[in-house]
């Protein structure tokens, strides 16, 4: 074999070993250089796990101020839905203040609540 079949072989066959290192043609990619790269699909999912992650945190959060909490009763709710809530009054007290503003007391001892409804809508929770 002369001088430059060989060399011509030991380049061919350098070049492939490159290009096998450089571009993980046969398997995942190896962290050769230790500085904790990934491969770029695998950033990506670990970026997708963190951002559903933050997503279900706002979500919850979000819930959480946005909604009252179950059987709780709180303004401007009507009659109905106090009484979906919480069901029956033990007691109702109904009155007209001299404004003219229909007044009602509905107590539950089962709870130690009483709402007031004013004008048919919850103006407070005692």
């Amino acid at each position: 074999m002369s001088l430059g079949r060989l060399l011509l072989v030991l380049l061919v066959l350098a070049g492939g070993f490159w290009l096998v290192r450089t571009q993980h043609l046969f398997g995942p990619a190896a962290d050769a250089a230790g500085d904790g790269t990934a491969a770029p699909t695998d950033r990506a999912r670990a970026a997708a796990r963190a951002s559903a992650a933050r997503e279900a945190q706002t979500e919850a959060a979000t819930q959480n101020v946005e909604a009252p909490a179950a059987g709780r009763v709180s303004e401007n709710m009507t009659p109905e839905q106090v009484r979906a809530l919480l069901g029956p009054p033990d007691s109702m007290d109904s009155e007209t203040s001299d404004s003219g503003v229909a007044r009602e007391k509905w107590t539950y001892r089962s709870v130690g609540k009483t709402v007031v409804f004013e004008n048919g809508i919850v103006a407070r929770v005692e």
